[in-house]
């Protein structure tokens, strides 16, 4: 019998045959008395379907050492079911189960060209929708920024809590459950070398205070910086940004949601002296350096023809798959001036929905000019978060590396003039003693908001 896919499959026949990759493999454990209920796993397909398998109790035994995480097979006689019980891998009822007569023969990885890894990452509407319900479990990723201390609550459970940057540009807390968090050791991921993506696989998702949060469950997994395409996208913002990685100070850590962090230390392009943010209007696009550019799939730096093959000087390799990204440089205006920043991929793919790969291949070949595709930025207001360095503070030179991207909303906006106006007026008015109260106030104020802007640089940041 020819083999199928995996959304082929159907649950009124048992004799068909797949070929899979086993993308990770688990034990459900009952959390009552600490038995087996079943070893579960993902599968994924030559089309990079995914499907949730699983070996119930009794048949463990017979199959558990002939299947290894990350390996090819060829399945015959299977079965599809319904799966009515929460903690759902993947969003979708169905599984896959083996039977008695199951037949497992390994292919080499030439068997079959099917991707390592198999995630269903989704956005931050339907996370939200997930929230404080367990029927559907999450794979979330995000830049690794943060960590705590293990932890022993209830009946001697251990946790651990790391932080992570989302590429919806959400600081959100992950909590490491068990050996999971035994494993994690934060001293690896401390250094120069990142950023570092992480993914985390099959996690429940929580609300407090009005932010998401997440923990890890027996299926859950750590990945760090994986070799997929999505990664390396989102990894070349985070690049942008150098996050550093900081300890987590207490239980509770400032979170900045995109309605605050849109004003942090909001100055004009006269004033610009720090990390902050910047309302204007792309007024031009300067095309001097081009708007994309060929990257390193691994550490997503630029990537340099040489004799008819990429190669990235980072890395010291010849890139086989090399990214096309965008890197915008666009001139902006507000009522005091004009200077230049620069959009990266993450922005850019978020503004017009189009992928700089899809722009390129469609144009012809040596055409170096803007495409029309970009030309909807023009004219368009927006709310800058702008990383500055050493390029830009001691060199005095423009071209502000953009880290967010906000659309300023009217009411907003006129809540953050006002507040503006009455802190100026608390400024010069009043008796001495006012002025003393008030200068302390700042003083609190300024530490207060110190510690916020620290933490989303330390955080690092993305568009939104």
């Amino acid at each position: 019998m020819a083999f199928v896919y995996l959304p082929d499959l159907r649950g009124d026949e048992e004799d068909w045959v797949i070929r899979v990759r086993v993308c990770r493999m688990w034990e459900s454990i009952s959390t009552k008395d600490g038995s087996l209920l079943s070893m579960d796993m993902i599968l994924a397909d030559e089309k990079e379907n995914l499907m949730h398998a699983a070996l119930r109790k009794h048949l463990v035994p017979r199959f558990k050492h002939r299947l290894t995480e990350g390996h090819v097979y060829e399945l015959r006689n299977v079965k599809v079911s319904t799966n009515t019980y929460p903690y759902r891998p993947l969003a979708s009822s169905s599984r896959l189960l083996f039977l008695a007569t199951t037949e497992v023969r390994p292919l080499g990885e030439e068997g079959a060209a099917i991707p390592r890894y198999g995630f269903q990452f989704v956005d931050h509407a339907t996370l939200r929708g997930r929230a404080d319900d367990v029927t559907t479990l999450s794979d979330i990723v995000g830049c690794y920024c943060g960590f705590g201390e293990v932890e022993v609550v209830g009946a001697g459970y251990r946790k651990w809590d790391i932080r992570i940057f989302t590429d919806y540009s959400v600081t959100s807390t992950v909590t490491l459950w068990g050996k999971l968090g035994e494993l994690f050791d934060p001293a690896l991921y401390a250094g120069d070398g990142g950023p570092y993506v992480i993914v985390v696989s099959s996690v429940t998702v929580k609300t407090f205070q009005g932010a998401l949060n997440f923990a890890t469950t027996s299926g859950s997994r750590i990945y760090v910086n994986p070799d997929i395409d999505h990664i390396s996208s989102i990894k070349e913002r985070f690049s942008a940004l150098s996050p550093r990685v900081v300890a987590i100070e207490g239980p509770s850590v400032a979170k900045l949601p995109p309605e605050e962090a849109m004003f942090v230390n909001r100055m004009t392009v006269e004033s610009l002296v720090d990390a902050v943010t910047l309302k204007a209007t792309i007024t031009a696009i300067n095309n001097n350096y081009g708007w994309y550019y060929v990257s390193c799939k691994s550490c997503v730096r630029k990537a340099v023809l040489k004799e008819g093959v990429y190669v990235c000087n980072a890395c010291d390799k010849t890139v086989d798959y090399p990214l096309t990204l965008f890197r915008v440089n666009v001139q902006v205006e507000d009522p005091t001036g004009s200077t230049t920043v620069v959009l990266f991929n993450a922005a850019v793919e978020r503004l017009l929905d189009v992928s700089a790969r899809k722009i390129v291949n469609a144009m012809a070949p040596g055409d170096t000019s803007v495409p029309a595709e970009l030309q909807p930025l023009l004219g368009r207001e927006f709310v800058f978060k702008l990383k500055l360095n050493k390029y830009n503070l001691v060199d005095g030179l423009q071209d502000y590396g953009v880290s967010a991207v906000y659309t300023p909303l009217a009411e907003l906006e006129s809540a953050h003039a006002k507040k503006t106006l009455e802190a100026a007026g608390n400024d010069v008015a009043g008796s001495p003693t006012d002025d003393a109260n008030v200068a302390e106030g700042d003083k609190k104020r300024k530490r207060k908001l110190t510690h916020v802007v620290k933490d989303a640089a330390e955080d690092g940041s993305g568009t939104s």
